[in-house]
C-alpha cells in the first residue's frame, strides 16, 4: 500500500477510510450505467453528474433525473452547484429521502456558463459568499458534506490553503483539490505540489485530482502528495480498467490490459444498461461518447465506430457488436497499455456539457 498522510476521518464517513479511488462528477457522462461499470472495475466511490441546486429546488424533472441513485449498490455521491446559499441549502434538504453517501459542493467547475452565474470556481474569487454557501449546506444536509475546489481563480489569486482550511472549519469531511486554477481550465499540467501542500496543512482527508491516467501516474501522485485518495474523470471514459490499474499500483491485485473480447463484454453490458435506463433511442445516443473511447487504439477502430454509430437503438448497436465479434481477432490488444489523454483527466463541465441542458445549470 502506498504511503499516505494519517488523517482524521469523522465517524459519519468511517467507510471512507478504505476508499482510495473516486470517479469524478461529469456532466453527460457519469450516469447510473457508467457509475456501475466503473464500480465493477474497482471505483471506491462514484459521483452522479453534477447538478444545479436551483433546478432541484424548482423540482425540474430533467435535473432530478441526474440524481438517479435509487437502489444503487456501492458508495455514491451527489454534487451540487450554485451561487445562492438558500437554494443550495434547499437542495441539500431535498436529499433527505435520496440514496447517497455524501453531498459534495462544486467550487471547481470552470465552465463559462457556470462561472457567469457565479457558480463553480467563480466562488474562489468570492470567499465570503463561498463561506455562506458552505455554512448553509452543512447546516441543512442530511448526509456528510464535502467540497471540490481548484488552486484559485488565476495565478495571481491562488488561495487553496485559505479555502481548504475554511471548508475544514465549516464541517466538510474532506476536500478534493484539482491542481489547476480556473483560468487554466484543463490546459497545461496540474500542480501536484499544491495538492501536497494542502495535504500537509489539513487534518481531514484530501483527494487529489488532475493528470492521473494510469497506475503509474496514480502512484506518482500519491507518492508526491500523500493524498488520501485520487479522483479521476475523463481518464476513465472508455477505460474503466483504470481503477484496477490504480488498485494494482496500491498492491491490491493485478491488472492486465484488456483484449478486444473483454472490452466488447463491457461495452455490451454498458449499452444494454443505458438502453434500459434511458430508452433504446436516447440511450444509444448518450452512450456513443463512451463507445468512441472504448475502441480507441485498435486496428479498424474508426470503421467499427462508423458501423455502431449508423444504428439508432441500443439493440441495433448490440447486433453490430455481435457481427464485429465474429469478424475480429478477440485476443488482440491495444497498441498501448493505457489510453492516451489530451491534457487532463477531469472534465466536469467544459468539454462534456453538451448533454447538460441550460435548465440544469440555472
Amino acid at each position: 500500500m502506498l504511503d499516505r498522510k494519517p488523517v482524521t476521518i469523522h465517524p459519519d464517513i468511517a467507510w471512507f477510510g478504505d476508499v482510495r479511488t473516486v470517479l469524478s462528477p461529469m456532466a453527460g457522462v457519469t450516469d447510473r450505467a457508467f457509475r456501475d461499470v466503473c464500480r465493477a472495475h474497482g471505483a471506491g466511490l462514484a459521483f452522479c453528474e453534477f447538478t444545479a441546486a436551483k433546478g432541484l429546488t424548482y423540482d425540474n424533472p430533467q435535473t432530478w433525473r441526474l440524481v438517479d441513485t435509487e437502489g444503487e449498490q456501492g458508495r455514491v455521491g451527489v454534487q451540487i452547484f450554485g451561487a445562492e446559499p438558500d437554494a443550495m441549502a434547499g437542495a441539500a434538504r431535498l436529499m433527505a429521502d435520496k440514496r447517497l453517501d455524501v453531498l459534495d459542493i462544486n467550487f471547481g467547475c470552470p465552465a463559462k456558463k457556470v462561472v457567469q452565474k457565479c457558480g463553480g470556481s467563480a466562488l474562489l474569487a468570492d470567499v465570503d459568499l463561498l463561506k455562506e454557501i458552505v455554512d448553509a449546506v452543512v447546516a441543512a444536509s442530511p448526509v456528510p458534506v464535502t467540497a471540490k475546489i481548484r488552486t484559485g481563480w488565476d495565478d495571481d489569486s491562488v488561495n487553496y490553503r485559505e479555502v481548504g482550511l475554511l471548508l475544514q472549519e465549516a464541517g466538510c469531511r474532506w476536500v478534493t483539490l484539482h491542481g489547476r486554477t480556473r483560468n487554466q481550465k484543463f490546459r497545461g499540467h496540474a500542480h501536484w505540489d499544491c495538492i501536497a501542500d494542502l495535504v500537509d496543512v489539513m487534518d481531514i482527508p484530501v483527494i487529489g485530482n488532475g493528470d492521473v491516467v494510469d497506475g503509474d501516474t496514480y502512484a506518482a501522485m500519491v507518492r508526491e502528495t500523500r493524498c488520501h485518495a485520487v479522483m479521476v474523470g475523463r481518464g476513465a471514459m472508455g477505460n474503466p480498467w483504470l481503477f484496477r490499474q490504480m488498485d494494482a499500483a496500491d498492491g491490491l491485485g493485478a491488472c492486465e490490459t484488456p483484449n478486444l473480447g473483454e472490452i466488447m463484454d463491457v461495452v455490451e453490458g454498458h449499452i444494454a444498461a443505458v438502453a434500459r435506463l434511458r430508452g433504446e433511442r436516447y440511450g444509444s445516443q448518450t452512450v456513443r461518447k463512451h463507445v468512441v473511447r472504448y475502441f480507441r487504439d485498435f486496428p479498424g477502430a474508426a470503421a467499427m465506430r462508423r458501423r455502431l454509430f449508423a444504428t439508432e437503438t441500443g439493440d441495433a448497436m448490440l447486433d453490430v457488436l455481435a457481427e464485429l465479434r465474429s469478424e475480429a481477432d478477440l485476443e488482440s490488444r491495444p497498441r498501448c497499455g493505457t489510453l492516451p489523454l489530451a491534457e487532463n483527466d477531469d472534465v466536469n463541465a467544459s468539454d462534456l456539457c453538451c448533454d447538460l441542458k441550460e435548465g440544469d445549470r440555472s
